[in-house]
């Protein structure tokens, strides 16, 4: 294994934690949102604030649900899906630059 595999293999797996987590927090204000969590508890607050920056370029695109009285945020799985597509478009280029 040369040195440029050992570092696109640290740079994949880098990136591919760090998405891990940002797909878990967008998940888990879908879930808060879903559940219909009070937004002035101050965890639930930060929450929102703070995801709410990595769904703004995905808003507006679907229509939000209410199914059964809850709150299916529409943005937020657009974002995930979004995210997901463009880490595997980087991870490809990454691999493509990076052949032995």
């Amino acid at each position: 294994m040369g040195i440029i595999s050992k570092i696109d293999s640290f740079i994949s797996t880098v990136i591919t934690r760090l998405v891990g987590l940002l797909e878990y927090f967008l998940f888990l204000r879908f879930l808060l949102k879903f559940l219909g969590a009070n937004p002035q508890a101050l965890i639930v607050d930060l929450i929102y604030k703070y995801s709410g920056i990595l769904v703004s370029p995905f808003k507006f695109i679907f229509s939000n649900i209410y199914w059964r009285g809850h709150l299916i945020e529409t943005s937020t799985i657009v974002a995930m899906m979004g995210y997901y597509v463009a880490v595997l478009v980087l991870l490809g280029i990454i691999h493509l630059f990076s052949r032995d």
